[in-house]
């Protein structure tokens, strides 16, 4: 198949692309920016494809990636939500991360920023494995294909990051 045939079926995967980053970002922005590198990275890419899975499984895995590049740059950096204008969201603004509620939206945006904090804290691949498991929902095997990790590698980082985020919320560890 011709390279512009195939750019141009990368083309009909960004609406499932978009609404799957938007699951697990909880920003628009951030989800756009991570389908606009997924696609980018996957015309780059296109001689290495092949066909061996579905295009959009190959297009998924790529952005999970991408997911987690941005969820590590969040951790690293101090963002701030912006509205339809580009204009910095207060944590009170009422459209801030489009809840109802103002006070469900504060405690939202409290509890993003405590995880953002303790995964800042966390060894970096503890917190990538966090990521992929439990804000992407990647599965073991997956996981460590990732990051490159035995299973029971896998496993003890999870446990590691389970444990600091419970410290970190203030819920005792549970002994096993």
């Amino acid at each position: 198949m011709p390279v512009a045939c195939r750019v141009e079926d990368l083309a009909q995967y960004r609406p499932k692309l978009v609404r799957f980053a938007q699951a697990r970002l909880f920003n628009p922005a951030h989800a756009e920016d991570a389908v606009q590198e997924t696609l980018l990275a996957a015309i780059e890419s296109l001689g290495t494809f092949s066909g061996g899975a579905s295009l959009y499984s190959w297009l998924t895995g790529i952005l999970k990636h991408k997911i987690v590049d941005c969820v590590r740059r969040s951790a690293r950096d101090q963002w701030q939500e912006l509205d339809g204008d580009g204009m910095p969201l207060e944590p009170d603004h009422p459209h801030c991360h489009a809840v109802g509620d103002p006070e469900q939206a504060m405690a939202y945006r409290q509890l993003w920023e405590a995880l953002v904090h303790c995964m800042r804290d966390l060894p970096e691949r503890t917190a990538d494995n966090y990521i992929l498991r439990e804000l992407i929902g990647m599965n073991t095997a997956e996981t460590c294909h990732a990051l490159n990790v035995s299973e029971s590698n896998c496993a003890v980082m999870l446990h590691r990051a389970r444990a600091r985020i419970r410290e970190t919320f203030g819920r005792p560890a549970i002994a096993p």
